[in-house]
């Protein structure tokens, strides 16, 4: 009786008593989308996936040597990446610089050469500009500073806590940056330039090409006349920097955001274009040490020969050593008499400043948490 009501039971469930046997002989396991190995019902073939992975008992020499290949391929594309962030900072800067001096050299070649048929004036200072403000935009998007100028960088390190280690990489990236983009601009008017000057590369004299470059007093001004021009030059164009860059303060009552870096970009390009148009003409505004040193570099190197040194009383220490004190002299100004923002320094409040200025000197190649936050690592 009760076997044959085992089978109807069995009856009404639409199963047969050999089907429940095979039922309850099945492993649970057989059903485990786990393992490589999930439709073979051998024990010893039925492995989790990380074991799989992990133990080299269950493993051929093949699949040793794949997982192998793969870390090192993994490794090699993590030192590449690290690489890529270590670089990209500087080769920002690097690029920056040197589409400021292919705008702003190639304007000077472009007139010059096609004796002022072919641009002007007002062309050059408005490429300088626009070469300004597209340099700017160019390093900022690779993850720099976008200072381009030496002086710029120096009083950043002074007055609003930028990392001293980061000095030297910064003016170096900005003098090859400038010297590359007079490299480009010689390639380019080569045959220009001889067709102009017969091949004679000329520093002084009536077929003079040298100015292209970089920068030459006009004979008549003495050498404080010079030193005074480029000082008063950089005065004014840290003016203008700090009043661009200070829009985002939160002490103002109106900021412009962040965001807003191509109005920046533009206004910064507006700036140098009237620093050219209204104090440019006596010594060519240099007002940046790597916008002179760099291209003067090249030139020598291109033919121009010692007189590019020698020439003007040795004018070319000029451009170096004078943006980076009236750089300085400015920021001291422009601190004390309109600054209030968020970097403390030895005009705002000197004794923070002091114990940053040890801490940057001794300590030092600490980065900062915003620097850190920004490069990802």
């Amino acid at each position: 009786m009760e076997k044959a009501s085992a089978s109807h039971g069995l009856a009404r469930t639409g199963m047969s008593s050999t089907e429940d046997s095979n039922c309850s002989s099945t492993p649970a396991s057989d059903f485990s989308s786990k393992g490589p190995y999930k439709h073979d019902q051998s024990p010893a073939r039925m492995v989790d996936h990380e074991d799989f992975l992990t133990r080299p008992d269950i493993r051929g020499d093949d699949e040793e040597e794949i997982e192998a290949e793969e870390r090192r391929r993994r490794v090699k594309v993590s030192l590449y990446k690290q690489f890529r962030r270590d670089i990209r900072e500087p080769l920002s800067e690097m690029l920056g610089s040197a589409l400021l001096i292919i705008i702003g050299d190639g304007a000077v070649a472009q007139a010059l050469l096609s004796n002022y048929q072919m641009g002007n004036e007002v062309t050059i200072n408005l490429c300088f500009g626009f070469g300004l403000t597209m340099g700017y935009l160019t390093a900022i998007t690779g993850g720099a500073a976008g200072h381009l100028n030496p002086a710029i960088t120096l009083t950043n390190c002074i007055f609003r806590g930028f990392p001293w280690w980061k000095l030297p990489i910064y003016v170096l990236a900005q003098v090859v940056g400038c010297g590359v983009g007079a490299a480009c601009v010689f390639g380019i008017y080569r045959n220009a330039i001889t067709a102009y000057d017969g091949g004679q590369r000329q520093v002084t004299g009536p077929l003079r090409t040298a100015g292209i470059y970089c920068t030459y007093p006009v004979s008549f001004l003495d050498l404080p006349g010079r030193a005074m021009q480029e000082f008063f030059a950089t005065i004014v164009l840290v003016f203008f920097v700090n009043a661009i860059a200070c829009q985002s303060s939160p002490h103002l009552p109106y900021k412009l955001p962040v965001e807003w870096n191509l109005v920046r970009a533009l206004v910064l390009g507006l700036s140098l274009y009237g620093i050219g148009a209204s104090l440019g003409w006596q010594t060519g505004y240099a007002i940046n040490p790597a916008r002179d040193f760099g291209p003067r570099l090249v030139s020598y190197m291109a033919g121009y020969g010692r007189e590019v040194f020698t020439t003007a009383g040795h004018y070319f220490w000029i451009p170096i050593v004078m943006p980076c004190v009236g750089a300085i002299t400015g920021q001291l100004l422009f601190d004390f008499m309109v600054y209030e923002g968020e970097h403390d320094n030895f005009v705002t409040n000197p004794e923070v400043a002091v114990k940053r200025l040890k801490e940057n000197v001794v300590g030092s190649k600490k980065r900062s948490e915003a620097d850190i936050e920004m490069r990802g690592y």
